[in-house]
């Protein structure tokens, strides 16, 4: 969910809210008429016209405008209600899900356009509403009284339009929270670049392996680019990230089941379990190896011949998780001090 689709999801929220409001306002209009509640019949006409003009206005990206009316729109829509109708039949609980609602219209404008509604200040406008209203309707009175079938009837759908509201909300809220949660975390574990975990994940990862006690036949092998400082040099930067790009996409490529990690600058680190011992670590690192020798890097227009230098190491018994990785580390030393291009074990 990037910046755009974000916005999109926020613009459809409020559509479908835009648009369940007005379905709800056409059919309490339809039944005031009938009821010949003449005052909740003309506030309605009032209401299915701002919820038509809310279309226009969302399509203008005048968000906050359209929330604003709407806010307004139920906050005297409902007060009314309860005052002609009572409170048996339910207009208060709007009162209620607005309180909450207005938190998630507020991140609406803020992803649409960038602006703050006050939705604490509206959801406090919500709650002191809801009980003046109670307090007015008790003390004044109904002022058209409904039988008690049709009270039941429309605390039942008032209840009903509330919930449906609330529930919709409140999930997408679990939505985009559960989705940046995600987003966070692969940003805090993954490198920017190449894609792969990054070093501090991987020790994690490791350590919580190394905890359990299931370290048995695990490698670990630590891949240097050669005289990588020489690209960035001769052709740039761009051309350096673009070969750790195509150093990730082979190491990705050849290392099976085994974790790839930048592990920083031109490094990057191979580990996993691997049964057959030496022989195999060997085999995989090998091919590595020698598939990055045989490509040619080409990047506008440069022809580019690459080696690489690799130390690996088993875990051994009793070792720390540094002394795993040092332990690797002197292998590639040895490698890169004894003609690169060469895999160490």
């Amino acid at each position: 969910m990037n910046l755009s689709s974000d916005k999109e999801v926020a613009r459809k929220s409020l559509l479908f809210l835009n648009t369940f409001l007005l379905i709800v306002h056409v059919i309490f209009l339809l039944f005031f008429s009938i009821a010949q509640v003449t005052v909740m019949a003309i506030m309605n006409i009032f209401s299915v016209i701002s919820y038509g003009a809310g279309f226009l206005l969302i399509q203008k990206s005048k968000t906050n405008h359209q929330i604003v009316i709407t806010f307004l729109e139920i906050m005297i829509h409902m007060f009314l209600a309860v005052l002609c109708l009572g409170r048996d039949c339910g207009f208060q609980l709007y009162f209620i899900g607005c309180a909450a609602v207005v938190f998630y219209a507020e991140y609406f404008s803020v992803r649409l356009v960038g602006r703050h509604i006050g939705a604490v200040f509206m959801s406090v406008c919500s709650g002191i509403l809801y009980f003046i209203a109670l307090s007015v309707s008790r003390n004044v009175g109904v002022l058209y009284p409904l039988g008690q079938g049709l009270q039941n009837t429309l605390m039942i759908l008032n209840s009903t339009a509330v919930f449906i509201v609330c529930i919709y909300f409140y999930s997408m809220l679990t939505r985009i929270a559960a989705y940046y949660e995600e987003a966070l975390s692969r940003q805090a574990n993954h490198d920017k670049l190449t894609g792969l975990v990054n070093r501090f994940y991987l020790i994690d990862h490791l350590q919580q392996i190394f905890d359990a006690g299931k370290m048995k036949n695990y490698w670990l092998a630590i891949v240097d680019i050669d005289d990588f400082k020489m690209i960035n040099d001769g052709f740039g930067h761009n051309c350096g990230d673009f070969v750790l790009k195509s150093m990730t996409s082979i190491i990705e490529s050849c290392c099976g089941d085994l974790i790839a990690c930048r592990w920083g600058g031109e490094e990057f680190v191979m580990v996993g379990a691997m049964p057959g011992g030496a022989e195999a670590e060997s085999a995989v690192l090998e091919t590595v190896r020698n598939t990055v020798a045989e490509r040619e890097f080409v990047y506008d227009g440069n022809r580019i011949k690459l080696t690489i230098t690799i130390g690996a190491a088993p875990y051994l018994e009793n070792q720390t998780i540094d002394d795993w990785i040092s332990a690797a580390d002197k292998k590639l030393y040895i490698g890169k001090h004894s003609g690169k291009n060469q895999v160490v074990i």
